[in-house]
């Protein structure tokens, strides 16, 4: 793959636009810290993920459909390059402002909510069938590098004051912009279709649901599954708030600077990315009981190591082991979920999962940051740690998730996804990851949270799963 290339001129307006999403949200968090204090610095991260409830609800993907999706991503860059040259500027002239920082949170998110959907059709546009795996696997990859060297990076860009790393930032979105501006659809196929995805529901997922498919009280009501989904609100409580607000607390509570948060911001990364490199470790967790009661046990006691951590090191790798465990929480919890509900009640079930995820983020990073201001950030980094035990300790007291295995991975040439589970498809991004950041996180994020991978299927962390299986969750927070 040649840089002058299609796919090499993709990849590399991919890697820029990630790359300054990470520069900007760990900037802006850092910004709106220094002006407004922890309870207004997570209300603005939490109203920055509000767009991204809308692309969850489909309400941003017809865009995609109306509009080629190349120039819709160079739009959307070129709307995150003037934000962020824009507050470089306000910045530099007039110094901090709060309001104008709140409401470069919400135009940021409101762009990303409207090209994102977008992002996963341009293979489709310029690649064929062979070409689009590779890319997709390439974006992968690409994702999983910048959750990890971009916080850091962003943190160093951040010591040659803000205002220049926005311009840096800007800089970086208008460099992806010009190179999606760049791209071509490829020539139609030889029967005359587009290559461009078709319309209809995704290959591998339900269509409607029919007369017969079981109301949200029937599939709930099955063994294991409420305390599942009491156990996935829980965590995705504990999680987002530590990983997108609780870093970047600490951060500052402890003297680290914006360098010790962009330090934090990439261990997130590295772990959620260590647990989707682990499909093995991944896959004996999904759907056991007990894996979930030790994972949960385990984030709790990294999360309450890291709200007393003496050092930016030794905080670093407990961040790492948080997120790693989170992931795997996650992991363990999904495969319940997907493995208990009979095939027409897992819609019902995995859309109540995801709104119950969409809504705690943004809740979580309220919470941490009213924690923080009535007593200080190590007592909020604990308080999500209480959360995280206590989704051990509801899945300790269900016998039925309890006593959960993992299912046996099938072999031979008809092994698939688990049953009832959805194959692998087009899947809505959410970070997170996420990511931050972290969430990866993912999970995100935190969001302040990098992409997620629209075209390929997510694992725990929010980002494409290694193991080529379905997921869901955000360990990583927004």
């Amino acid at each position: 793959m040649s840089a002058s290339s299609p796919a090499g001129r993709w990849s590399s307006a991919t890697l820029a636009s990630l790359l300054g999403v990470q520069v900007f949200q760990v900037v802006l968090a850092w910004s709106v810290l220094t002006v407004a204090g922890p309870l207004a610095t997570a209300v603005v991260l939490a109203l920055g993920t509000l767009p991204r409830i809308a692309m969850m609800s489909g309400l941003t993907a017809g865009l995609a459909g109306r509009f080629a999706p190349h120039r819709l991503l160079a739009v959307g860059e070129l709307g995150r390059a003037a934000l962020a040259l824009a507050a470089a500027g306000a910045v530099a002239v007039s110094g901090l402002d709060f309001t104008g920082l709140l409401l470069a949170s919400l135009l940021f998110g409101l762009v990303e909510a409207i090209t994102e959907p977008a992002a996963g059709s341009v293979p489709a546009l310029i690649a064929d069938a062979a070409g689009r795996q590779r890319m997709e696997a390439l974006r992968t990859t690409l994702f999983r590098v910048t959750v990890v060297v971009g916080g850091p990076l962003a943190g160093l860009g951040a010591l040659l004051g803000l205002s220049t790393a926005l311009v840096i930032g800007g800089l970086v979105f208008l460099v992806s912009a010009a190179l999606f501006l760049s791209l071509r659809p490829r020539p139609t196929d030889a029967d005359g279709t587009a290559p461009a995805a078709g319309h209809g529901p995704a290959a591998g997922f339900p269509g409607p649901p029919g007369a017969d498919a079981p109301k949200a009280g029937e599939a709930l009501a099955l063994p294991g599954v409420r305390a599942a989904l009491i156990c996935t609100v829980l965590i995705e409580l504990g999680c987002p708030g530590a990983f997108g607000v609780g870093t970047l607390l600490l951060a500052d509570d402890r003297g680290w600077g914006a360098v010790g948060f962009g330090v934090l911001v990439g261990a997130v990364g590295l772990g959620t990315v260590l647990a989707a490199l682990a499909p093995g470790f991944a896959r004996r967790l999904r759907g056991s009981g007990t894996g979930l009661i030790l994972a949960c046990v385990l984030t709790a006691g990294a999360m309450a190591g890291l709200a007393f951590s003496p050092n930016l090191p030794l905080a670093a790798v407990l961040t790492v082991v948080m997120a790693l465990a989170a992931a795997a929480a996650s992991a363990a919890t999904l495969g319940v979920l997907f493995s208990g509900p009979r095939p027409e009640a897992l819609g019902m079930v995995m859309g109540v999962v995801m709104a119950a995820g969409a809504l705690a983020a943004p809740l979580s990073y309220v919470l941490v940051g009213l924690v923080a201001r009535l007593a200080n950030p190590r007592a909020a980094v604990a308080a999500c740690a209480v959360a995280l035990l206590a989704a051990a300790l509801v899945a300790l007291t269900d016998r039925a998730l309890r006593t959960a295995t993992a299912p046996e991975p099938p072999t031979g040439p008809h092994a698939g996804p688990p049953t009832g589970a959805p194959a692998a498809g087009p899947a809505a991004g959410a970070s997170a990851d996420g990511a931050p950041v972290a969430e990866a996180p993912h999970a995100e994020a935190p969001h302040a949270g990098p992409h997620a991978d629209a075209d390929a299927p997510a694992d725990a962390t929010g980002e494409p799963s290694a193991d080529g299986r379905p997921g869901h969750l955000s360990a990583k927070g927004a």
